[in-house]
């Protein structure tokens, strides 16, 4: 009941001032009548409307103007104590100050909704800034972080090299030093795909490629993602699987990834020998991922700050826990493509934290005659067995045994590094540092691969890569670009310069190798939608 007084009291009274302004006048005027007897009628009944419109508005200043108007008609116009106005020139008087009244009550009205907006402006302005200053708080506070993140991997890096510069030929520093290097740089490597993640997603060019598929395999690659970071902290994890297949519609390598962030989240928030629990379950046709921990948990009210990018549950400059503050962020973005819910619940600092994702089931397929699953689950499955079907390539003139490769790349040591790699591994490696250097070893000698980086010096890796396709000799040759532009139109451009493959640096090298297998293998004929995922 309270909630109406309030309005209606404060409506009474902006209807009291109008009578109240009105009655002043009157009477001021009363005290002017014997002097002005039926002169100016309506002349402090101006003023009571004007200052009925400034205090109390429209409605009550239109009051003001017909109180005005029967005062002055009954009191002062003759014939006095009567309505009637039969003077022409006291009707004039009445006309005008009817209009000039409605054209100050307009002035007021627009004069207020101005105020009004340059208020409301002013307080967004406010909030505007507010949230600026936040950000580039923020943006501050995340590349210290970054220093801080890319300075642990290298240094120990620069202290393996200045270790092998004094050890050169002791085995045990070669091997200490290699395990070191691999650490870092899979860690390096970790924090640069969780940056391209963000930048995809505030972009809006990730993509997913759907398929039907059975979930539980999605989470087991997460599992065994994620085994690592287990065994170095002693944690003990126990993952609850439903029996049956869990059919979704979704992209099998961004549910493994979502999924692994939210058990490597739990590994590393919670103390050694802790307990990690995952929980898959299905009822009707919502799919639920749970993953819990005994942790070091967050306040209540954190639980949707922390999905935000580059907020870490421990700001500290301890820095116990590491990370860039992501991993979250891009669990949430990826459940929401796919159609899903992440909801983050914690009891308190100490109390553990629980992840819940709510996914939508799909229907399941129609089984096969045995009833197992179905081998392919979607059509991009399906036309990769097509092509392995196809005869191996070979470029004439290649031996089939030591298949030729071309490195083409600026940076002199990753190059020869390369096609050492290359070397090893069984095939005839050839090194060029530019464009132009490419295309005359090519003419001399016609590779069945070409690894092409794109920023080249002089002519990029998209004219070389022309100049190739328009070569006659060179049309069966295979491109691969091996860049570090990654986005949609770097690929697209890629596609119409007639590269066969766009991969992203880093690359491992047995990765890079399978794709130069599937190459001269004749599996990727063409451009596919794998080689430019």
């Amino acid at each position: 009941m309270g909630n109406y007084c309030g309005p209606a009291i404060r409506h009474l009274q902006r209807y009291a001032i109008a009578l109240a302004s009105s009655g002043l006048a009157l009477w001021g005027r009363s005290l002017l009548h014997p002097s002005l007897g039926g002169e100016c009628p309506f002349s402090l009944f101006y003023l009571s409307v004007l200052l009925t419109a400034w205090l109390a508005g429209t409605g009550p200043a239109i009051l003001s103007i017909g109180l005005g108007t029967v005062f002055a008609a009954h009191f002062f116009i003759p014939p006095e104590s009567s309505l009637a106005i039969g003077s022409l020139s006291d009707q004039i008087h009445l006309v005008i100050y009817v209009f000039v009244n409605f054209v100050a009550i307009l002035l007021f009205n627009r004069v207020e909704r101005q105020r009004r907006l340059a208020e409301k402006r002013s307080a967004e302005n406010l909030l505007l800034s507010h949230s600026l200053r936040q950000t580039d708080e923020r943006k501050d506070e995340f590349l210290a972080l970054l220093a801080h993140e890319l300075r642990n991997p290298l240094a120990p890096i620069r202290s393996g090299l200045a270790l092998l510069k004094l050890k050169p030929d002791s085995v045990d520093v070669l091997q200490r030093v290699h395990g070191i290097f691999h650490r870092q740089t899979s860690h390096l490597v970790r924090i640069t795909d969780d940056l391209l993640d963000i930048s995809r997603f505030c972009r809006g060019k990730m993509e997913l490629q759907i398929g039907l598929l059975d979930l539980r395999n999605a989470i087991t690659d997460a599992i065994e993602m994620s085994e690592s970071l287990f065994e170095e902290k002693n944690h003990r994890f126990q993952a609850l699987l439903p029996h049956h297949p869990v059919w979704i519609a979704g992209d099998r390598v961004r549910l493994a990834q979502l999924t692994a962030n939210l058990l490597g989240n739990a590994a590393k928030y919670t103390p050694a020998c802790g307990r990690i629990n995952l929980q898959v379950e299905q009822v009707g046709s919502l799919i639920t991922v749970i993953v819990s921990d005994n942790g070091i948990g967050f306040a209540p009210g954190e639980s949707e700050r922390i999905l935000e990018p580059f907020v870490q549950i421990d700001p500290s400059r301890t820095r116990e826990y590491g990370g860039l503050g992501v991993g979250l962020t891009i669990v949430s973005r990826l459940v929401s493509m796919h159609g899903g819910e992440l909801l983050a619940h914690s009891r308190g600092p100490g109390m553990g934290s629980c992840f819940t994702v709510n996914l939508k089931a799909a229907t399941p397929p129609v089984e096969t005659a045995s009833g197992e699953e179905p081998a392919c689950t979607n059509q991009l499955e399906m036309d990769n067995i097509r092509e392995k079907e196809s005869p191996p390539y070979r470029v004439a003139g290649q031996d089939p045994v030591r298949p030729h490769v071309m490195i083409v790349d600026d940076n002199q040591d990753a190059t020869e590094l390369l096609a050492e790699l290359f070397e090893s591994a069984g095939y005839e490696a050839s090194q060029a540092y530019d464009g132009m250097t490419a295309l005359q070893k090519i003419s001399q000698r016609c590779p069945a691969i070409v690894i092409l980086d794109i920023g080249l010096p002089g002519m990029d890796g998209y004219e070389v890569a022309r100049r190739i396709r328009r070569l006659e000799f060179a049309q069966q040759v295979r491109l691969i670009a091996l860049t570090g532009w990654g986005g949609s139109t770097d690929r697209e451009s890629g596609r119409q310069a007639g590269f066969d493959m766009h991969l992203v640096k880093p690359v491992s090298f047995g990765e890079l190798q399978e794709h130069v297998e599937s190459l001269l293998n004749g599996q990727f004929a063409g451009l596919s939608v794998s080689s430019f995922e």
